[in-house]
């Protein structure tokens, strides 16, 4: 009966667009009270599509409408970009290069690009870009010595022209070999996403092997200093991991890493959790009660404001290739660690199974946690399928599949609620992906092959329902349902198209995020460095102009 009223009501609105009639788009059918859209209404109301439907969705239910573009300019061919949407509604693009160093460009309220810009401030790298005070903090490095430098640069929120620069940090000199502590740079910025506090970790002094270690220091929202501490490990015979840092707000710092015997790296591998209060010098470290002595692959930590909680997860190597995923949570205000629970999406391996057949089960990693407003969250996986090929008996990465993405969907009590599933199936050339990959461009900032980061998904918590957004091959909207899948090797072959994350069907339908009616080809969009304002439903970031092919602009969405 359904599909009887569902073909006749795309029948009249054939007939009405080839009769030159207007049709109403989704806003004029929501402003009507009491009508079949109105506001009070969930979306689709009284249109329900079969279960198993991954059709595109008609364009009357569009959940994404383009709000503004900005002017083209040249496509960056290689560096580090990040955007950011102001409180008074303006929107900062940044992109570093060593060359070209830091250059910012400020759009106004009505999205009119302004004159008045920073360009060519020279740095080693670009490591953090975030809000305070109305103003933009630019945090940028140079690590061109052996005494690495890290400088704030405040950007003005109204004009774009540099209004101040201060010296961070002025590291003593660093001696690679003697390192008790390590991560994958010298300096890491981590800022609290519920307020402006943030806080800097760093190295100090390591040729010193009685002063070798790391350094830890907690900002407030006016560029103060809360409180400094340093950490050489527990022992000589002690060296500890960074894995991640969760700042809560002007309170303390909660650091995940791994502590390991110098000899005994794997088997004496344990999690730990250190926090710092605000005003003290000293951490406290605390066992996570994860399992011990094993392949940690990686671990990352989040806030939950609305629960005062942590959320941790641990990734270790289960069996040659596959990942075991393990979670806890602490209450901060009482500091009690639950018993960890190994995290499983076995729905979505059942749907895998049955879509790609008995020898494709699941087997994603974990990128990411979103808390959401209520209290709840959801975990995201993605398959990572890495080719490394022995040449001249060294080890060399071939290409990396990122392939298909796993949402699991938990209550504010950690009761799993459902599971999604996003096909797909994307080439990235030479290059290795790991587990948390999502969770630590939060932060930290990346240098971008920009031919291959078109091919990274986002995950949007929006108001109504939550998003994925990727690009993708145009003919793997029929190929899902046969469980065949082209692999994305080009993105100049794909278009953008957004996942909504509702309804019964555990692989939602898809939608294209921009009008498919433009010539070929398609337009796409820079999904991975997209900056979402959860208060405004808009989402900005880089669009490929499809006539221009070197071209770039920025595009706003509205997400409804």
């Amino acid at each position: 009966m359904w599909l009887k009223s569902y073909e006749a009501m795309k029948t009249t609105l054939y007939l009405l667009l080839l009769a030159g009639l207007p049709i109403m788009g989704r806003a004029q059918l929501a402003a009507q009270p009491g009508g079949p859209y109105a506001p009070a209404m969930p979306r689709n109301a009284g249109v329900t599509p079969p279960a198993d439907s991954t059709a595109t969705k008609p364009a009357l239910f569009s959940c994404v409408s383009t709000l503004a573009e900005g002017p083209a300019f040249p496509e960056p061919a290689d560096g580090i970009a990040r955007m950011l949407q102001l409180g008074n509604g303006h929107t900062l693009y940044v992109h570093f290069t060593e060359k070209q160093g830091v250059n910012v460009q400020l759009y106004d309220i009505s999205r009119q690009l302004q004159d008045s810009t920073l360009t060519g401030y020279q740095a080693t790298s670009l490591d953090a870009v975030f809000e305070s005070a109305g103003d933009a903090t630019v945090l940028v490095s140079d690590r061109s010595s052996r005494r690495p430098l890290l400088m704030r640069l405040r950007v003005s929120g109204s004009s774009g022209r540099l209004l101040r620069a201060d010296t961070v940090a002025y590291l003593d000199k660093v001696n690679l070999r003697k390192r008790k502590i390590t991560t994958s740079s010298d300096f890491l910025v981590i800022k609290d996403p519920y307020s402006e506090n943030y806080a800097v970790w760093m190295y100090y002094n390591s040729d010193d092997p009685q002063n070798g270690g790391y350094e830890v220091v907690h900002f407030g929202a006016d560029h103060r200093e809360i409180s400094r501490a340093r950490f050489s490990g527990s022992g000589d015979d002690k060296r500890f991991r960074y894995w991640d840092m969760a700042v809560i707000g002007d309170k303390m710092l909660c650091i995940l890493g791994m502590e390991q015997n110098a000899l005994y790296e794997t088997t004496s591998s344990q999690m730990k959790l250190a926090t710092l209060d605000s005003g003290n010098i000293f951490f406290r470290f605390r066992d996570l009660g994860f399992p011990e002595g094993i392949s940690i692959q990686g671990g990352f930590i989040k806030y939950n404001p609305h629960r005062h909680t942590l959320i941790l997860l641990q990734a270790n190597l289960h069996e040659e290739k596959k990942m075991a995923t393990w979670l806890t949570t602490v209450r901060l205000d009482s500091m009690i660690v639950a018993g960890p629970r190994e995290i499983i999406p076995s729905q979505v391996n059942l749907k895998s199974l049955e879509l790609f057949g008995p020898k494709a089960p699941y087997e994603g990693v974990p990128q990411n946690v979103i808390v959401k407003k209520d209290g709840s969250y959801s975990i995201i996986f993605e398959e990572l399928d890495n080719f490394i090929r022995p040449v001249n008996g060294t080890p060399v990465v071939v290409s990396t599949i990122l392939a298909n993405v796993a949402v699991m969907d938990f209550d504010a009590e950690g009761k799993e609620l459902r599971s999604w599933m996003i096909p797909k199936k994307q080439m990235n050339p030479g290059v290795i992906m790991k587990a948390f990959y999502q969770k630590n461009r939060e932060n930290a900032t990346e240098k971008l092959n920009w031919a291959d980061q078109y091919k990274f998904f986002t995950y949007i918590p929006g108001a109504q329902r939550d998003y994925i957004f990727m690009n993708d091959l145009g003919e793997n909207n029929e190929r899902i349902d046969r469980g065949k899948l082209t692999v994305m090797r080009d993105a100049r072959d794909a278009q953008g198209f957004y996942y909504a994350l509702e309804g019964k069907a555990m692989i939602p339908s898809r939608d294209a995020v921009f009008d498919t009616a433009t010539p070929s080809p398609a337009p796409i969009a820079l999904f991975a460095i997209a900056d979402y304002d959860a208060d405004s439903g808009t989402l900005v970031t880089l669009k490929r102009v499809p006539e221009g092919r070197k071209q770039v602009q920025l595009v706003w969405l509205n997400i409804h």
